[in-house]
């Protein structure tokens, strides 16, 4: 009797051993969400892994490209997505699956990844964790700017989470080692100023609390947006006294975009 309570333990333990790895895999393997923009009529929802889905207005899937490798962020040119992946690999894809690589990574393997990608109407930055900027204008030749280096003297060392341009601005977020929300911008990607995030609420000013998740160009409204954790979103226009905040959801905003008056939340 002993022994076959043995047996069945083990057996027991194996099969929980099984489960418990079976649950972990399919949680692992569950793609995330790794960007969103506007693309003509609709949008472009970017997985982790590398899948490209076209939506319309609606968010409802009209086509939907893999690419065999990963995505860390995206933009769009033209009439085309530029998709890059954690390394700073570039690639070019059209919604009909077609795609081509425009440049092999442009950062070694370590701690620091690529957490995006923006086009402005004659630049393109590409920025990573730690604070990297790497810009460029034709995907032969690169400038870099090491921003917690370069700015040091002024600014508190920042882990950075996304990056987005309009035509003539580029932003870029992440949060300070405190958990405080910090917010950059600049015109050409080379020169960087520190955006306030301060808001009023009835009779008080308050700061921006909640940690930035994502970052968004709301062209309808000529204004930046953050995606927040605890589902707010921060409304940042041109003047940064008309900063507001709303609460979308009571889950964190990891990805959203603005089309025509449209917008949408993930």
């Amino acid at each position: 009797m002993i022994l076959l309570r043995n047996i069945i333990m083990k057996v027991s333990l194996t099969m929980a051993l099984l489960w418990s790895a079976t649950l972990f895999y399919v949680q692992a393997a569950t793609p995330q969400v790794a960007d969103i923009k506007p693309y003509k009529e609709g949008f472009v929802i970017a997985y982790s892994d590398g899948k490209l889905c076209f939506t319309d207005i609606d968010g409802i899937v009209l086509d939907s490209v893999q690419l065999k490798t990963e995505v860390a962020g995206i933009d769009i040119r033209e009439d085309y997505v530029l998709a890059v992946t954690p390394d700073c690999a570039v690639m070019k894809v059209l919604q009909n699956g077609r795609s081509s690589r425009l440049c092999r990574s442009q950062i070694g393997n370590g701690a620091d990844r690529v957490v995006g990608i923006a086009c402005s109407s004659d630049r393109i930055l590409i920025l990573t964790v730690s604070g990297k900027i790497l810009g460029t204008s034709d995907f032969k030749s690169f400038s870099t700017l090491d921003f917690n280096s370069t700015y040091s003297s002024y600014y508190d060392y920042a882990r950075f989470c996304a990056i987005c341009a309009s035509d003539n601005f580029f932003y870029i977020a992440g949060t300070y080692a405190d958990g405080m929300p910090a917010v950059f911008t600049s015109a050409a990607g080379n020169i960087w100023s520190e955006r306030t995030l301060t808001y009023v609420q009835g009779a008080e000013t308050l700061q921006l609390e909640q940690q930035p998740l994502d970052l968004a160009y709301d062209s309808r409204m000529d204004r930046f947006v953050l995606a927040c954790t605890d589902g707010y979103v921060f409304y940042m226009p041109g003047c940064s006294h008309c900063n507001s905040i709303e609460r979308k959801s009571g889950d964190d905003i990891k990805a959203l975009a603005f089309n025509s008056g449209y917008s949408i939340f993930k």
